[in-house]
C-alpha cells in the first residue's frame, strides 16, 4: 500500500518536538516497518495523487484549507483525516462555531473548517475517546465514519536505569538526586507551567522545566516565578539523550496542561519508571488508565497535593509494561491499516 502523509507547512520552522509532527513521523516509520510505502509530502515536490492508495492529513483547519476539494481528483484514493482537537470548549459552543463557519463563505471559523474536512473524508481517526466524542457531538460527524487509533510510545527493550550521561548533566545543571520534571513547549499557555511552579515551589521539591520556549511575556513571567523558588530550574531545548537522562533521573513527571491530546512526553517518562501527575482534561485517561494521578489543571492546591503524593510513592514499571504490549507505534500503525482497509474495501465493493 502506498500512503501519503500531509501536515501543515508551518511545522518546518516551528518546535522540532511538535507533537503532531512526532506522531506523523512515528506512525510513518511503523507503517514502513510493516511493509508499506509512506511518502511525507511537502509543497516543494508536487505529487500525482493517482499513485497513492491513501492520503492522510493531520490537524486540518486553516493550515490545510481546501483539502476537501481534492475529492474530485482522487478517484478510489482514500482520504483519511487525523484531527488534533485540543481544547476544553463545551460541545455546544463547538457546534455553534462550526455552524457559523458554514452559513456563508465569508464567515470562517476553525471549527467550520474542521467540520468540512471531516465530512469530506472517508474516515476520521481519533487519538482518544474524548476526541471521538468531540467530533460526533461537537462537529456532527457520523460515528460510523470515526475510529479510535491510539498513539504509541517508543520503549527501550530493557528497563533503562540512570543513563551514563546523568552524572555529567547533574554536574552541569546542578541537579539534585531526585526531582520533579516537566518537558514541553513550556511557554505555551496550554502547558500551564506557571501553575505548576506555584504548586510545586512551596513543597521545596527540586523542579526541572525543560523544552522549547519562545521569548516574550510568558517566558519573562516564568523566569520571575522561578526566581522566587531557588530549587526551580528552567532549561532549554534538550537532545534526545539529555531528555532520556532526565526521564531516568526524575522521581515524578508532572504535565498539568489545560488539555492534552495524548501526553506523549509523560508516556515516555513513564517508560523510564517515573510516577506521573497529569491533567484529566482530554485524552490522558485512555493512555494512562489507573497508572497516573489526574488533576484539575486550574486547581493549584490539587496539583500540589498530587505531586506530593506521587513524590512519596515508589517508582514503578507498571505503565511501561502496558506500553510494551498496548501502546507501541506498531500497534498504532496496525490500527491505521485496519481503517484504511475498511475504507478501501468499501470503495471497491
Amino acid at each position: 500500500m502506498k500512503i501519503g502523509f500531509l501536515v501543515k507547512t508551518l511545522y518546518a520552522v516551528g518546535n522540532p518536538a511538535n507533537g503532531v509532527a512526532v506522531q506523523a513521523r512515528c506512525q510513518a516509520r511503523a507503517l514502513s516497518s510493516l511493509g508499506h510505502e509512506v511518502v511525507l509530502l511537502n509543497p516543494w515536490e508536487c505529487q500525482d495523487l493517482r499513485q497513492f492508495d491513501v492520503l492522510q492529513f493531520f490537524f486540518g483547519g486553516f493550515g490545510l484549507s481546501g483539502i476537501e476539494k481534492l475529492r474530485t481528483k482522487m478517484g478510489r484514493l482514500a482520504l483519511i483525516y487525523a484531527p488534533i482537537l485540543d481544547s476544553n470548549e463545551p460541545n455546544h459552543l463547538f457546534r455553534l462555531a462550526a455552524w457559523i463557519g458554514n452559513v456563508h463563505p465569508r464567515l470562517l471559523t476553525a471549527q467550520g473548517e474542521y467540520r468540512k474536512q471531516a465530512l469530506a473524508s472517508d474516515a476520521v481517526v481519533c487519538r482518544s475517546t474524548y476526541e471521538q466524542q468531540r467530533l460526533i457531538k461537537g462537529l456532527g460527524v457520523p460515528e460510523e465514519r470515526t475510529s479510535i487509533v491510539l498513539n504509541g510510545v517508543e520503549v527501550a527493550e530493557k528497563p533503562p536505569g540512570k543513563a551514563a550521561l546523568w552524572d555529567r548533566l547533574r554536574a552541569k545543571w546542578g541537579l539534585q538526586e531526585d526531582f520533579v520534571l516537566h518537558v514541553s513547549e513550556y511557554t505555551s499557555q496550554r502547558k500551564n507551567v506557571a501553575r505548576l511552579i506555584e504548586a510545586v515551589g512551596p513543597l521545596g521539591y527540586p523542579l526541572v522545566v525543560a523544552g522549547w520556549s519562545e521569548p516574550g511575556s510568558v517566558q519573562q513571567r516564568l523566569g520571575r516565578l522561578a526566581q522566587a523558588f531557588p530549587q526551580v530550574k528552567l532549561l532549554g531545548f534538550l537532545s534526545r539523550e539529555e531528555r532520556d537522562a532526565l526521564y531516568a533521573g526524575c522521581r515524578v513527571f508532572c504535565l498539568p496542561s489545560l488539555h492534552e491530546g495524548t501526553g506523549l512526553v509523560a508516556l515516555e517518562a513513564a517508560t523510564f519508571g517515573a510516577n506521573i501527575v497529569i491533567t484529566r482534561n482530554g485524552a490522558p485517561p485512555d493512555y494512562f488508565g489507573s497508572y497516573a494521578l489526574y488533576v484539575d489543571p486550574y486547581n493549584v492546591p490539587e496539583i500540589r497535593k498530587a505531586t506530593e503524593r506521587a513524590w512519596n510513592m515508589p517508582r514503578t514499571n507498571d505503565l511501561r509494561a502496558r506500553a510494551l504490549t498496548e501502546l507501541t507505534w506498531e500497534q498504532s500503525a496496525k490500527g491505521l491499516l485496519a481503517t484504511y482497509d475498511r475504507v478501501l474495501r468499501g470503495k471497491s465493493g
